[in-house]
């Protein structure tokens, strides 16, 4: 008589389960295989259409790809040649970054000739810009480490590592165009021992009322440790930078490895990030905490809390938004996320033996 109580339990349970839309948090259900390629970056717009960019190596020549989904994530468009980007960075948190706008969806492309470049696709036209110079100081980014955020209307703002002080420091740019036009270049932060740490990439978030928020790694009395510093007038002056975590990352050399954060409604940021092989959670006026071993953290927020994704040896782990399920998404590195429109699905784009990996996660 058991079995039969069970079944019956249980059926009850998916009912009520389905009535209150309470959902198990699973793993991949949409795996996608879109080809060939390496550092892919993504991000949905306000239509809901899922947007990734990546790099292929062409010879000694670098090409930067786009596909895009319509169906929130069950298929992607065939993979689309943007263009040829001479030594493009590719690798180590090198490559193309991606943030979408009102009316585009804007690409920045760093070279190891030291340019970054701005690249868009309008959503009136559906056609791509010609690429147009974003440092103003000619081959002054040659580690190819930079960030993207986007904020209202065509608000877009990058922040990069750059060279023209004679060591590498932090600096960044602003476009209200959707990157067809760049202001002037603005120091972010000079490093007061021989700049800052020199090939770790910076992240760029700019929440709803349009402050700036950047995270870089400092090289400060021989600690490697992260620093998030912000902005509230459209990137004209930053205020003083904040270190992350209590712990220091006391080594002598470049982790390659950046981070990420994000910013909630009330203002303040959560961080992820790598000291020495450990992967750490910081929020304000709070110790960091521990996620596991591992690198390349990123966080995405969500309306259940902030879902977090890192690599692990060679797999790639997804922290649920509760915080209380760590699930692996197979064989992978260089994870990145993004939200889907219906707010209940993460989308998770990483590197997997050579090829680019899309899967979506139900939150």
């Amino acid at each position: 008589m058991l079995l039969p109580k069970l079944g019956l339990i249980m059926g009850v349970l998916v009912i009520w389960m389905h009535q209150m839309d309470i959902r198990p948090f699973n793993a991949a259900v949409n795996e996608q295989n879109i080809g060939v390629g390496s550092q892919p970056e993504i991000a949905v717009d306000a239509d809901g259409v899922i947007r990734i960019v990546y790099g292929i190596k062409n010879g000694k020549e670098r090409d930067l790809y786009y596909v895009a989904s319509n169906d929130e994530g069950k298929s992607y468009s065939k993979p689309f040649l943007i263009g040829n980007f001479s030594q493009m960075g590719l690798g180590m948190g090198r490559g193309p970054q991606l943030t979408a706008t009102r009316d585009y969806t804007v690409v920045t492309v760093g070279d190891h000739n030291g340019n970054l470049f701005a690249v868009n696709l309008s959503k009136k036209t559906n056609q791509w810009s010609a690429p147009v110079k974003v440092n103003d100081a000619d081959t002054t980014a040659k580690e190819a480490l930079s960030g993207l955020g986007a904020g209202k209307d065509n608000f877009v703002y990058t922040a990069w590592l750059d060279s023209r002080l004679g060591n590498n420091n932090l600096y960044g740019a602003l476009s209200t165009d959707g990157g067809l036009t760049w202001g002037k270049n603005q120091l972010i932060y000079k490093g007061t021992q021989n700049g800052i740490c020199d090939c770790c990439k910076p992240s760029v978030y700019i929440n709803q009322i349009g402050h700036i928020f950047v995270m870089f790694r400092n090289k400060l009395d021989g600690a490697r440790n992260m620093y998030l510093i912000s902005s509230t007038d459209k990137g004209e002056h930053f205020g003083k930078a904040q270190k992350q975590g209590i712990g220091d990352y006391m080594i002598n050399a470049c982790p390659m490895d950046g981070g990420d954060l994000t910013v909630n409604s009330n203002g303040e940021a959560s961080t992820v990030w790598r000291r020495q092989m450990e992967v750490y959670l910081a929020q304000p006026s709070k110790p960091e905490m521990k996620l596991g071993t591992g690198r390349t953290p990123v966080i995405l927020q969500t309306t259940k809390g902030n879902a977090i994704a890192w690599q692990q040896e060679n797999v790639v782990q997804f922290r649920s938004p509760d915080g209380l399920k760590t699930i692996s998404l197979g064989n992978g590195q260089y994870p990145k996320l993004a939200l889907a429109k219906d707010q209940k699905t993460a989308i998770c784009t990483f590197e997997r033996d050579g090829k680019i990996i899309v899967t979506s996660i139900i939150l």
